[in-house]
C-alpha cells in the first residue's frame, strides 16, 4: 500500500513540478508589463532632471531633503524610479538563467504582489515543453522517492512485511 500512495504523491509531483516552466513565463510576461508601464514615468523624470543638470542619483538624493509640495512630487517620483530599477534588475537576472534554471531562480527571487498577481489568472497545462516535462520528472522523483522512503520507514518500524 505504501509503495502506491509513493507512487500516486509521485505522479502529484509530476503534475505540480510540470507546471514550473508554465508559470515562470506568465510571472515574467507579467513583471515585463510592470517594468513597461514604469518606463515613461522614469523617462519623464529623466528628462525633467536633465534640464536642470542632475542626473538620476543626484535627483534622488536632493529629493530625500525635500519638503511640503517638493516631497510629495518627489515621493511619487522616486519611488517610481526605484520600483523600475528593482523590477528591471530582477527580469534582467531571470533572463540570465537558463530555461531549466529559470523556475529555481524564480521560486528564491520572487516578488510577492506580481507572484499572487500571476497565480491568481494561471491556469496549469499540460507539459509540452523539454524543460516542462524535465521538471515533471522532477516533481514526480521527488515526492515519489520522499513518500517510499517516509513509507518504507514507517513499515520498517512497525514491522511490516512485504508478501509477494
Amino acid at each position: 500500500m505504501g509503495r502506491f500512495l509513493a507512487f500516486l504523491l509521485g505522479i502529484a509531483g509530476a503534475v505540480i513540478g510540470s507546471q514550473g516552466p508554465g508559470f515562470t513565463l506568465q510571472y515574467m510576461q507579467n513583471l515585463q508589463g510592470r517594468i513597461d508601464e514604469l518606463a515613461p514615468i522614469v523617462q519623464e523624470f529623466d528628462a525633467n532632471i536633465a534640464q536642470y543638470g542632475y542626473d538620476r542619483a543626484r535627483a534622488i538624493d536632493e529629493c530625500q531633503s525635500a519638503d511640503g509640495l517638493l516631497d510629495a512630487l518627489c515621493t511619487a517620483y522616486v519611488s517610481a524610479v526605484e520600483r523600475y530599477e528593482m523590477l528591471s534588475a530582477h527580469m534582467a537576472e531571470l533572463e540570465a538563467a537558463s530555461d531549466m534554471a529559470r523556475p529555481l531562480v524564480l521560486a528564491k527571487t520572487q516578488i510577492e504582489d506580481i507572484t499572487l498577481s500571476v497565480y491568481e489568472q494561471y491556469k496549469p497545462a499540460v507539459p509540452t515543453t523539454t524543460d516542462g516535462l524535465v521538471y515533471a520528472g522532477g516533481g514526480f522523483a521527488v515526492l515519489w522517492g520522499g513518500a517510499s522512503f517516509i513509507f518504507g520507514l514507517l513499515g520498517s518500524m512497525t514491522g511490516g512485511r512485504r508478501y509477494a
